[in-house]
């Protein structure tokens, strides 16, 4: 379903969304489950910055549903610095090199600082992108707590042999 979502109907926005609200809810059980309301370690939502342009973004679309009371999207303070193309065809080491320093955050002052972080991401594969989102977010906000959830995992057979 997020390869749906993300790759055949992010031009089809309306498509897209109907799609990405079957993904939304099993977000939605799986944080309720594993992070009751009461006792949630996070107040914020940051999605890593796509590197494609879209009319539908799938993590953006989750974030943005996911924000309440008690939890706020900052995803557009998290700031790609360094532009480059899709890294989803590079092997991992590429995929190091080219998102090495790639994103900062540019806190919005008027914003107190976050105790937790919930970063939404949709598909992990090398992990590089989330160890580069957790690097600028440690640089702004070093005390905060940060917590990671991928919609979807991608194996590398390559490198379980």
């Amino acid at each position: 379903l997020v390869n749906i979502v993300k790759y055949r109907l992010h031009n089809q926005p309306i498509e897209a969304a109907e799609k990405a609200e079957i993904l939304l809810t099993r977000l939605r059980e799986f944080l309720v489950k594993v992070y009751p309301v009461t006792y949630r370690p996070f107040d914020t939502l940051i999605h890593p910055p796509s590197n494609t342009e879209r009319k539908f973004h799938l993590t953006d679309f989750l974030a943005n549903r996911l924000e309440g009371s008690k939890m706020i999207n900052r995803s557009g303070e998290l700031l790609k610095n360094k532009p480059h193309t899709t890294v989803k065809t590079m092997s991992g080491k590429e995929r190091a090199k080219t998102l090495h320093k790639s994103m900062e955050i540019i806190p919005n002052q008027a914003l107190p600082k976050p105790n937790g972080i919930l970063i939404i991401d949709d598909v992990l594969g090398t992990g590089n992108t989330a160890k580069e989102t957790c690097r600028a977010l440690q640089e702004c906000w070093p005390n905060a707590s940060r917590y990671y959830v991928s919609l979807t995992y991608l194996l590398d057979w390559d490198n379980t042999r």
